[in-house]
């Protein structure tokens, strides 16, 4: 009963869609506020129903319903009720379902908080986001419905897929779907404003906060990604240009590109059509990395089985390019940059080097990972792009990123005096050569690390200067207003002012921790090799006995793992208990890693086997650095905390004219 409800829900959320789409087109048409607020209703209505069929979908996984297909190829009686809740999502029907939920509550976010702002351009921005609901939905009740029947029931389902057991299951894939639904905000604002042929610069204003929403979940959804890989897969690895992985990084090149081009358009009202150009790319390519997660059409780790729906999805990504360009080119007159070009050394070409550098990046990775596919299809060749590729390319471009993030705080708008520039940065220059000579000499790395390095050194010094400047600003702005403030307002208001300018040197200051942790895996050590119980082996500065076999059970899984004495100078510093885990429903053991975490490196132990002799296989790697990569995610989240704090300026049309609104 409750699953047909859910249902139900579905499909009158999809008959809601479509009537919101009809109703919007005509209160635009009849300039009716009475039709547009009957659609703005009707989002709210489509946030509840389509709430009602996911709490139902997750009803039928928490009361073991195997009636419902969706539950019985993903769950299974003996599934912990944490895993339950997450396998709600741990499949194709119910991610595209959770997709739905954010989008629908995404929309009626903006029908109701822009409901006295943005009067112009939201009906056509509430028609765009309908419209992708509305495929969405018609998806849900048909090809891919997580409700979905079968007579007879099963007495048991299949199980959650083994590597879909992880605590990472609760928090990466929502944060990659809160990151991909949120870009379609800015998206939509977007076409709104080309449809209504609105083109200054309020959907920029509008949908500043969305942006940097959205790529700082898309942002955290990657890197614990990348955590998920490097302790669930055993490999030693965090990253290894998986097409899976790929998708998520070419909408989040695009979206970087976005975040800062935008301030170009709102400080010097320039890259008006470039912007436009980056949110439809951007959109576009998170769809293309929908597809290429549901079609099945190259082979990864994290793709679901091959489907119906990866037609569906490439016609939509088509759509959405053909519309949103050709409308683009219709009004492209109205949003040619009227202002000055700028000095040569100086802010905005800084940012517009910047996005070239991005989007270069962007294609370097879409390339690599839609050319075997081109090649399969057109020439009939089976091809494989690996990581050196990736890597080689990647590398350089990279350097020039991370240069760019430290210099582009130090420049002007217009105009940057050189000698000034050349002060400022030669400190940090020469502070940043004389370790990475010293690396050079003592380990010789390749010139790849050096150069990565040395350029995140380099750009970790100009950033804290800057932060210590911000701060010295604000204590000769209070002295010149002559304002008495003692030191704890003195250090509260340092604090506390300028989010945007603090929020963004302490997010690139997650960039530089992260550039450091990568960094490391140019001296990363592994080795394989077998021994038996009370034999010892050295790897690195550690010395590794294997101690005893043991045997636990833990949740829905039979574990056997080897006890490792992790010894260093004579002093054991740890038991590390790599396993192979025996679930119910799989008939391949997976394998449990053990890791002992430091600042300066990671002890990575796989079991590769337990032999019949009584002897173990063991995998070690030696990551150095490894965790300054987690560590990066601190720093973005109060980088982000601090730019949501900033309250940019509104423009709100009001009885005929235009005032200033700090609220929006």
């Amino acid at each position: 009963m409750v699953v047909d409800i859910g249902y139900f829900a579905m499909l009158s959320a999809f008959v809601l869609a479509a009537y919101a789409i009809i109703v919007l087109a005509a209160g635009i048409r009849r300039d009716s506020y009475n039709l547009i607020l009957s659609a703005r209703y009707s989002s709210i209505a489509i946030l509840v129903l389509v709430g009602v069929a996911y709490l139902a979908l997750s009803y039928a996984f928490l009361n073991d319903d195997f009636s419902v297909r969706f539950v019985a190829r993903n769950s299974s009686t003996d599934l912990p009720g944490f895993y339950k809740f997450t396998a709600v999502w741990g499949g194709m029907h119910g991610s595209l379902l959770l997709w739905e939920l954010i989008l629908a509550f995404f929309t009626a976010t903006v029908a109701l908080r822009y409901r006295k702002t943005n009067q112009e351009i939201l009906p056509h921005t509430l028609i765009v986001l309908n419209l992708i609901s509305l495929f969405l939905l018609f998806l849900l009740i048909g090809w891919s419905n997580p409700l979905a029947r079968q007579y007879p029931a099963p007495l048991e389902g299949n199980g959650l897929n083994p590597l879909l057991q992880n605590p990472g299951m609760v928090f990466h894939p929502p944060s990659l779907y809160l990151g991909y639904v949120a870009f379609s905000i800015p998206f939509a604002f977007a076409i709104g404003s080309l449809m209504r042929g609105k083109l200054d610069n309020r959907w920029i204003l509008s949908t500043r906060r969305w942006t940097l929403f959205a790529w700082f979940f898309l942002t955290i959804g990657m890197i614990l990604g990348a955590q998920w890989a490097y302790v669930e897969l055993g490999w030693g690895g965090y990253w290894s240009w998986d097409p899976v992985e790929n998708g998520s990084l070419m909408p989040w090149l695009t979206g970087t590109a976005f975040l800062h081009s935008v301030i170009v358009q709102e400080k010097r009202n320039r890259l008006r059509i470039w912007n436009m150009v980056l949110i439809i790319a951007t959109y576009t390519l998170s769809i293309l990395g929908t597809f290429i997660t549901r079609s099945g059409v190259l082979n990864s780790v994290h793709s679901f089985a091959k489907s119906n729906i990866g037609p569906a999805f490439l016609a939509f990504m088509v759509v959405i390019l053909v519309f949103s360009l050709g409308l683009l080119f219709y009004r492209q007159s109205l949003l040619s940059s009227r202002t000055q070009t700028a000095e040569m050394v100086s802010k905005e070409n800084a940012f517009l080097l910047n996005n070239i550098v991005f989007v270069v990046m962007c294609f370097t990775v879409l390339y690599g990972t839609v050319f075997p596919l081109l090649a399969e299809g057109l020439a009939n060749k089976k091809l494989s792009i690996q990581a050196p590729f990736f890597n080689t390319i990647m590398a350089p471009i990279a350097i020039l990123m991370v240069v760019l993030m430290g210099i582009t705080h130090l420049l002007g708008w217009k105009k940057t005096s050189l000698k000034l520039l050349a002060r400022n940065i030669a400190i940090p220059f020469i502070l940043a050569v004389v370790p990475m000579a010293v690396v050079h000499f003592i380990f010789s790395p390749p010139w790849q690390m050096i150069l990565l390095g040395g350029t995140a050194v380099f750009a970790g010094y100009l950033l804290i200067l800057e932060l210590i400047r911000s701060r010295h600003a604000r204590v000769v702005s209070d002295k010149k207003a002559n304002k008495t403030v003692n030191f704890r307002g003195r250090l509260l208001n340092s604090l506390v002012s300028d989010g945007r300018r603090k929020g963004g040197l302490i997010i690139h200051m997650g960039i530089v921790a992260m550039t450091i942790g990568v960094c490391g895996a140019f001296f990363n050590q592994e080795t394989a090799f077998t021994f038996g119980p009370g034999q010892s082996k050295s790897v690195g500065r550690y010395e590794l006995k294997f101690k005893e076999l043991t045997e636990f059970n833990r949740n829905n899984a039979r574990n056997v793992g080897a006890a490792i004495k992790v010894i260093r100078n004579g002093e054991v510093l740890d038991i590390l208990t790599p396993v192979k885990s025996y679930y119910p429903t799989s008939p391949q053991p997976m394998t449990e890693v053990a890791i002992r975490h430091s600042v300066i490196e990671d002890l990575y132990i796989s079991l590769a086997a337990i032999n019949k002799d009584g002897t173990v296989t063991l995998n070690v790697y030696i990551n150095p650095l490894v965790n300054f990569i987690w560590a990066s995610v601190i720093f973005f989240i109060i980088g982000f905390v601090y730019s949501m704090s900033y309250k940019p300026v509104q423009l709100r049309k009001k009885r005929g004219s235009l005032t200033i609104d700090d609220d929006e």
